[in-house]
């Protein structure tokens, strides 16, 4: 009996207590997606480019250098194509929009519908699914 009066003192107790603060809203969710992909992103942009990298393939996330403690919050891919650099990843429109709002509404940077980055109209490859979250970057170049 003792058993469960402290049960039901404990289970009182934590009543009391309102642990749906201690969640992330949507909006704090799509700014931290968003921060990640950004970060992951600007990797990718600084690895391509101090490497000269343009030879066609994936670019693994082992060859990057992310800050320590980074942690994947999507799977982010990243190609090099047809003289193009490829970033992408799913994403909700809202964490596209704070994607956006994060690299001050860079028209590289998108939601990708029907086989083009919106905005900006770019062509996407076909890798890049309906509805990722998607940056296109020019390398100078086809190959």
């Amino acid at each position: 009996m003792k058993a469960l009066a402290v049960l039901a003192f404990t289970f009182g107790i934590m009543a009391m207590f309102d642990f749906g603060r201690y969640r992330m809203d949507d909006a704090h969710l799509a700014q931290a997606v968003a921060l990640n992909y950004v970060i992951y992103r600007n990797e990718v942009m600084r690895y391509v480019l101090s490497t000269g990298q343009t030879t066609p393939g994936d670019i693994s996330l082992a060859s990057l250098s992310l800050p320590a403690g980074w942690t994947q919050l999507r799977q982010w891919h990243a190609r090099i194509q047809n003289g193009c650099l490829y970033v992408w990843g799913p994403a909700s429109d809202e964490e596209v929009a704070a994607a956006r709002d994060l690299l001050f509404g860079s028209l590289a940077v998108g939601q990708a519908e029907s086989g083009k980055l919106t905005p900006g109209g770019s062509a996407l490859p076909a890798f890049v699914s309906q509805g990722n979250l998607a940056s296109v970057i020019d390398l100078g170049g086809g190959s």
